[in-house]
């Protein structure tokens, strides 16, 4: 993955973190938690583009090989994360236990399940049905494929009904293909186009337009808050920002900021169990030494896990 988008994988995980901060009145940043969701759909197609697009087109690619990799990289966090909530948390076992561990939970459009034990782990659970289609996903994906996806999500965004949002649009597993979709065709888009030229004055423009997204969505509606409303600006912005040249680029290709992207996905993970065991054992203390100690201790606990766990694995 190239620095910028690499950053950008810290800044758009910090989104999330604020969205699931709740303490003493603070208001979650909502607007950056679906945000963010859009966000990593979206990219993950794009890097899997970028990584296995060639291999795939010249027939080198090997599927058992690409799974093993997928699966390492999400499962065996995945289920050391589920491990620590129950240790911290003791919650009830129930049938949701074993639904959780096997990352199907997004499958099932129940609350209880999809958001069950570290809920947060629902993003896996589609995700990974992501990974499973993308070969595929790739060799077919070209413009007639992806107007049906998009009526076909037209069609249920107007069918399902508002009280059913979480359970079939956020977190359904079919309807967040359509974002790791939308990012297979970016990068297409962005592979056919090596030598366009991009003006530093675009670079802020997106970011404006981001900025403005995030304004704008306590006014919008519930549905096109789920994805619609980040596709107008995120998919500009993956395009942009791949291509490094403007000043915001260079600020994102920080040391510092890449080090962080490279923990994007243990921070995300673990963050709502730092901030619930925070919250309960120091309920009392000024939000802003809240917040700080949260995020610090999110950050050195990715840090640990990713140096003596995730590296190991990910080298098999």
């Amino acid at each position: 993955m190239n620095a910028t988008l690499q950053s950008l994988r810290f800044v758009f995980v910090m989104m999330i973190f604020m969205s699931h901060f709740a303490y003493r009145g603070f208001t979650p940043f909502d607007a950056g938690g679906d945000c963010g969701v859009v966000f990593f759909f979206l990219l993950s197609g794009f890097t899997m583009s970028m990584g296995y697009g060639r291999s795939i087109a010249d027939g080198s690619f090997r599927f058992s090989r690409y799974l093993k990799r997928r699966l390492l990289k999400v499962y065996p966090l995945h289920l050391l994360c589920l491990l620590l909530f129950l240790a911290l948390f003791r919650p009830a076992l129930d049938g949701a236990l074993p639904v959780n561990a096997l990352l199907l939970q997004s499958w099932i459009p129940d609350s209880a399940y999809y958001f069950s034990y570290n809920g947060v782990s629902w993003f896996l659970s589609s995700l990974l049905f992501s990974y499973l289609l993308f070969p595929i996903a790739y060799r077919k994906g070209n413009a007639l494929v992806l107007a049906v996806l998009l009526l076909c999500c037209l069609v249920v965004y107007v069918v399902v009904p508002y009280n059913r949002i979480n359970a079939l649009l956020y977190v359904s597993p079919l309807v967040r293909f359509v974002d790791f979709f939308l990012g297979i065709m970016l990068y297409k888009l962005f592979r056919s186009t090596p030598s366009l030229s991009v003006p530093n004055w675009i670079e802020l423009l997106i970011v404006a337009l981001l900025v403005l997204a995030l304004w704008i969505y306590p006014y919008t509606d519930e549905k096109l808050r789920n994805a619609p409303l980040y596709w107008l600006v995120l998919l500009p912005l993956i395009f942009v920002f791949a291509r490094q040249v403007g000043s915001v680029s260079r600020l994102l290709q920080n040391s510092v900021l890449q080090w962080l992207g490279s923990l994007a996905m243990p921070i995300f993970l673990l963050h709502p169990m730092v901030f619930r065991a925070m919250t309960h054992f120091f309920p009392s203390i000024p939000t802003p030494l809240m917040l700080l100690t949260c995020f610090a201790l999110v950050v050195a606990l990715s840090w640990t896990i990713h140096r003596t766990f995730m590296s190991h694995i990910e080298r098999k």
